[in-house]
């Protein structure tokens, strides 16, 4: 299911239950480094977009470019801070590790639907976080050096100065019609095994990745537990 729909779901609740941060860590998962630690950051998977006045969200690429900057360099300030070295792998010019990067998007919004959104849970794994982008995962780190990949998936989307004045209107008459948020998710990945050992998402209708203050306080919310 694609991320915008689950989130969409959950505008049914209450906006202040929307802005969460809920990390979870793989059984028996014990953080080991073959060498220096070091972790392998995939080009981000961000997109921003503007939400027009009918509600369609029309994707910026210039507010998405400078998000993917912020989000690197507050990554790399965030694990340097904890002793820990980032390689900034660029995913997107090799069609294999773009491939891994798309995988783990999948991956993510399954481990959404089935972990945080869905009551139904799979019958093999429960809620256990017990996923895996399989031994392809290797290539990262073969190339990069680093025992753990980090992966992040991001959207983000603003009202309109139209969608804004609709939203106004509406509120007189009592109607509800949302604006834009921001929703997304992070997994670190053991890139010996592909195996998953922790995975967060994110959930808000305050976040704002097009400066630099508020996407490192959305970095921030996104590493809550990384256990690095």
């Amino acid at each position: 299911m694609e991320l915008r729909v689950i989130a969409l779901i959950l505008l049914c609740v209450p906006l202040c239950a929307c802005d969460a941060a809920s990390p979870r860590l793989a059984d028996s998962t014990t953080i080991s480094w073959s060498g220096e630690k070091r972790v392998v950051l995939a080009t981000p998977d961000i997109e921003l977009s503007e939400l027009t006045a009918g509600g369609v969200n029309a994707p910026r690429a210039d507010w998405t470019g400078s998000a993917i900057a912020f989000t690197r360099k507050g990554v790399a300030d965030k694990l340097a801070s904890r002793g820990v070295s980032v390689v900034e792998a660029d995913t997107g010019a090799s069609v294999r590790e773009s491939q891994i990067v798309k995988l783990n998007s999948a991956v993510g919004q399954a481990i959404l639907l089935h972990l945080y959104y869905s009551p139904i849970k799979l019958p093999q794994k429960g809620d256990a976080l017990d996923w895996t982008l399989g031994p392809g995962v290797a290539v990262l780190r073969e190339k990069y050096g680093g025992d753990y990949g980090l992966f992040i998936h991001l959207r983000d989307s603003y009202s309109s100065t139209g969608r804004q004045a609709l939203m106004g209107v509406s509120a007189l008459l009592l109607i509800p019609v949302p604006g834009g948020f921001q929703s997304g998710f992070a997994s670190l990945v053991d890139l010996r095994t592909g195996r998953i050992v922790w995975f967060n998402r994110v959930l808000s209708v305050n976040g704002d990745l097009r400066n630099s203050d508020d996407a490192r306080d959305t970095v921030g919310e996104l590493l809550q537990g990384l256990p690095l």
